[in-house]
């Protein structure tokens, strides 16, 4: 480690020069300081365990023998260090952009405007920047739209910045044009007031006393004699009804095996014609004949015994019938020409798009709002690259373990003892933008509880798994050439995740804060509830409820987890790369209710 360099941070304005190094404050500077927080970076950082081994042990296997642990590797470097063998240097913030920790006030800014203004924030935060290429979310959705990592593993050779730009404007397009259709289909009758009569509609259907929510009722109900009805059948004969259901399934199963032995000129559950005395069929042709009949009289078992409530199962699909003529039948078409199921759905894509502007028949916010917003950053991404701006090195950070397992022969008893491996290399990472917010609220017995609120935000250029062995150990006295070919024999054998995010958000204020207790016994709960609007202490009327449940489901952070791409092992120098298995998206992603509770196995 070369430096450590920690600031703190006043309502003073400094100049450029200030920031050039660091000096001593007197007395009188200190005491003019206004408590903004403590900052502090980390220049030219690097850190590694080098030769110490940590054991773990305490650990059994199945004939309770023990498993021994060696924690062998852990570094902290700059990226590029090939897996921990290059000390490379890295930096953990900066004096621009420092890591902070201090207080805050609910209210203060936008940040914190899901609190209460009475609401003093202790607030721990990694670095953030205004820039959109050196924010890691802003150039993670530009790699999203571009397709990789701009500079990484060949992204960008022979390519344009431009075309995460083109790829954001196909979808602006794309939703455009969906909604000038949607105003054409219903435009002649409804006028200007397109989306918010669509609006109407579905929700006059589909709350109490709507065509479409009384129906739902009917089928519930329904749903709920046919229910009673099998478990009475069942309470008077336990087992029947599964044990025949069972039976079905294996005359089935049992006939598919059989089948396959045929020469399948038949289609399965239809039988080989054998002539009158049954010569002209094989051996396994008559045998699968004779199951087809196994079978039907399993399923005949099952229908005698679904016959005790017919009645209901009849009474259902009636049910489910009519609300079929509800939604699509001839009745339900109206004069724009359209079913009433298709105008729910037009309802419901109008909010996506145009999101609770719609109702007014704006569309100011939803999908189209949002693609221009994204574009807007994506394009100053792609200006910024295009004019030879750069991005910010992150770091590397990687672990290796040793395992010692021990096998036993079922056969002759010997037991062996054998090493297994497993490393974990972090690529290219960045924390910034990751913070923790905690605070205190009084509980229903008005004792002051701890809440809080969590952002993890992790990006990683590659994520690479590999339980090479220990011929991928990296010694001290390795040559460059042996440290090399180690590299590659474990990049030939890693799964890599590449362009992976993990961006974990819990928690929104004092709207849905976590909440952490610890119980009587030393046990921990840690809660997140639903959002309650009565914690707001407005009137209950609609205009107030809907006001803030749209601000949560507008402005509540999401988590995301992107993998752009999945990589099995080293991508080949020609022919096809039958390792690429593909990329993963979960985007949007939102907990209503959560709940760990951590208990005493003894």
């Amino acid at each position: 480690m070369k430096r450590y360099c920690f600031a703190f941070f006043t309502a003073l304005v400094f100049s450029l020069q200030a920031y050039a190094e660091l000096r001593s404050m007197s007395e009188v500077e200190l005491s003019n300081a206004t408590g903004e927080g403590l900052g502090f970076a980390l220049e030219d950082f690097a850190f590694s365990t080098d030769d110490a081994v940590a054991t773990v042990t305490g650990f059994e296997n199945s004939n309770n023998e023990e498993i021994t642990a060696e924690w062998r590797q852990f570094y902290i470097y700059g990226e590029g260090s090939q897996y921990g063998s290059q000390l490379v240097t890295t930096d953990v913030g900066s004096y621009l952009h420092p890591w902070v920790f201090r207080t805050a006030r609910g209210g203060s800014s936008p940040e914190y405007a899901a609190f209460e203004e009475d609401t003093a924030l202790l607030e721990f935060k990694a670095d953030s920047y205004t820039s959109p290429l050196q924010d890691s979310a802003s150039f993670i959705l530009h790699n999203r739209y571009q397709g990789c990592i701009w500079g990484h593993n060949g992204c960008g050779d022979g390519a344009s910045p431009f075309e995460a730009v083109a790829a954001v404007d196909a979808q602006i397009t794309q939703y455009n044009a969906e909604y000038t259709d949607l105003l054409n289909t219903y435009s002649s009758v409804y006028g200007g007031q397109v989306s918010s009569s669509l609006i109407i509609e579905a929700e006059t259907v589909q709350t109490p006393g709507g065509v479409v929510y009384e129906q739902q009722l009917v089928i519930e109900a329904r749903q709920v004699e046919l229910e009673n009805a099998i478990r009475s059948y069942e309470n008077a004969n336990p087992g029947a009804y599964a044990a025949a259901q069972q039976t079905a399934g294996e005359e089935y199963q049992e006939a598919i095996d059989l089948y396959e032995l045929t020469d399948q000129s038949v289609s399965l559950g239809e039988k080989y014609s054998c002539g009158l005395i049954g010569l002209s069929c094989s051996q396994e042709e008559r045998a699968y004949n004779n199951q087809i009949d196994e079978w039907a009289d399993a399923q005949d078992a099952v229908g005698d015994i679904e016959d005790n409530w017919k009645d209901e199962t009849l009474a259902l699909s009636a049910a489910n019938s009519e609300l079929g003529d509800i939604l699509i039948g001839e009745d339900s078409i109206d004069e724009t020409g359209q079913t009433l199921a298709q105008r729910i759905a037009d309802a419901d894509r109008f909010q996506v798009l145009c999101g609770d502007s719609a109702t007014n028949d704006d569309c100011e916010n939803g999908m189209i709002s949002r693609r221009n917003g994204e574009r807007e950053t994506v394009n100053d991404i792609a200006v910024a690259i295009d004019s030879g701006q750069v991005r910010r090195q992150g770091m590397d950070i990687g672990s290796r373990f040793k395992f010692e397992l021990v096998n036993e022969n079922k056969n002759t008893g010997e037991i062996t003892r054998v090493d297994d491996f497993l490393s974990f290399e972090l690529r290219g990472v960045y924390l910034d933008g990751a913070y923790m917010r905690l605070w205190s609220r009084p509980d229903e017995a008005g004792l002051s509880e701890l809440q809080g609120e969590l952002s993890l935000r992790f990006f990683a250029k590659e994520y690479a798994i590999s339980a090479c062995g220990v011929e991928c150990e990296i010694l001290a006295d390795d040559s460059p050439e042996a440290i090399q070919d180690k590299i590659l024999l474990r990049d030939s054998t890693a799964l890599k995740l590449n362009n992976y995010l993990y961006d974990l958000n819990l928690g929104y204020g004092d709207v849905q804060p976590m909440t952490f207790q610890v119980t009587s016994d030393g046990n921990f709960v840690f809660e997140m509830d639903m959002p309650d609007f009565d914690r707001t202490g407005l009137p209950r009327t609609v205009d107030n409820v809907r006001e803030f449940f749209n601000d949560y489901y507008d402005n509540a952070p999401k988590s995301n987890l992107i993998i752009g791409q999945v990589q099995l092992g080293s991508v080949p120098e020609s022919g096809p790369n039958y390792g690429d298995l593909g990329g993963v998206r979960a985007v949007g992603l939102r907990a209503q209710y959560l709940r760990i509770e951590s208990f005493d196995l003894n």
